[in-house]
């Protein structure tokens, strides 16, 4: 069973998930929503922390320079449904290779 949601809804992503895209600290993710400078949803407060979920097409569109993420990040999608790869089969292989060999 595949868990990942339909394709057709936005997909949103945590500030340490973008973090670990662009390859910057989730603190420096923070910032840049603090200064308005990447989209973001606030979700309600639950607590002393604030958490914040961001729309991953449109932290992209908000990039600049001259590399086409989105395109390289589409293909890899396409690539993994054309190869039949699931997050749990993912996962699966995973555990498997955490498992001691008798």
């Amino acid at each position: 069973m595949n868990t990942t949601l339909p394709r057709l809804s936005p997909r949103l992503i945590t500030t340490r998930e973008a973090a670990e895209l662009l390859h910057v600290s989730p603190r420096t993710i923070v910032k840049w929503i603090d200064n308005d400078a990447i989209p973001y949803l606030r979700l309600p407060q639950a607590g002393k922390r604030q958490e914040y979920r961001i729309p991953l097409a449109a932290l992209l569109k908000s990039l600049g320079g001259n590399y086409d993420l989105a395109a390289e990040l589409r293909a890899l999608d396409a690539a993994s449904l054309e190869a039949g790869v699931t997050d749990e089969g993912v996962l699966a292989a995973l555990d498997e290779l955490d498992e001691p060999t008798s």
